[in-house]
């Protein structure tokens, strides 16, 4: 890891990243990002209950990614700043997973959303404090680890290794966001800084575009936590090891 002093120096000396469309390797931090907000916030059943179109998208069985693709929501991690024992509904939590070796596998539900779906509801519905109703919010989201090695991941012409996140948006399933910094690839081994890299695209293209997964899983709790229908700083956690995707746009000069 680059020690926060050189990277603020050498980000006074980067330029601008050259827009275009780029493989890029992301950070276990900026993939777990991807995960909870591109992602997991569609995987909510009270988010496509009434829109046709996202409830088609989201349909159990599509096909969006490779086999080593498969993302879970899991709130009985020990430790991890998104787990609990049991939901605002009395519920028990447990492990949801919503992609499964790139198929769409399952949806977060509360007690509303799992009846208007005919299903039972997986542990999901949380509120902020007992002022706020409960609504269906994520727990501990992350990206499934599988073998891809970095250097392996980085043996590629011409791309991005692309580090942190400064913040972004997503609507329904476009998403942007912002890199902390990134460094160019080329011929396999990370070169000179650049900066100013934002990250554009729709979610499941993205998922399609995903062609390698790495061991490295970190889980970040300490975020400041997710905001919903008016309830911010709920505690959650999101995670994913490094991850390749490639034909991503990438904003700059």
């Amino acid at each position: 890891m680059e020690s926060i002093a050189k990277v603020a120096v050498d980000l006074l000396r980067a330029e601008p990243v050259p827009a275009g469309r780029y493989t890029v390797v992301v950070d276990p931090l900026l993939a777990g990002v991807f995960a909870h907000e591109a992602f997991g916030h569609l995987s909510e059943a009270d988010c496509f209950a009434e829109n046709d179109r996202l409830r088609e998208l989201m349909k159990p069985g599509t096909r969006y990614g490779v086999d080593g693709l498969s993302i879970v929501d899991d709130s009985t991690l020990d430790g991890e700043r998104g787990s609990y024992r049991y939901d605002d509904e009395g519920v028990a939590g447990g492990k949801t997973e919503l992609v499964r070796d790139g198929v769409i596998a399952g949806s977060l539900r509360d007690r509303q959303s799992a009846a208007r779906m005919g299903r039972s509801p997986t542990g999901n519905a949380r509120a902020v404090s007992y002022r706020h109703p409960p609504l269906v919010r994520m727990s501990n989201t992350f990206i499934v680890p599988r073998d891809a090695d970095l250097d392996d991941m980085l043996d590629i012409e011409r791309g991005l290794y692309v580090v942190g996140s400064r913040g972004g948006m997503t609507e329904l399933e476009s998403f942007t966001f912002s890199a902390r910094y990134a460094r160019l690839v080329e011929h396999g081994r990370r070169t000179k800084m650049v900066r100013g890299v934002t990250l554009t695209g729709n979610v499941f293209e993205t998922l399609r575009n995903i062609d390698a997964v790495g061991s490295d899983l970190v889980v970040f709790g300490g975020l400041g936590g997710c905001g919903k229908g008016g309830q911010n700083q709920l505690p959650v956690g999101i995670g994913a090891p490094h991850v390749r995707i490639r034909d991503v746009t990438v904003g700059g000069s």
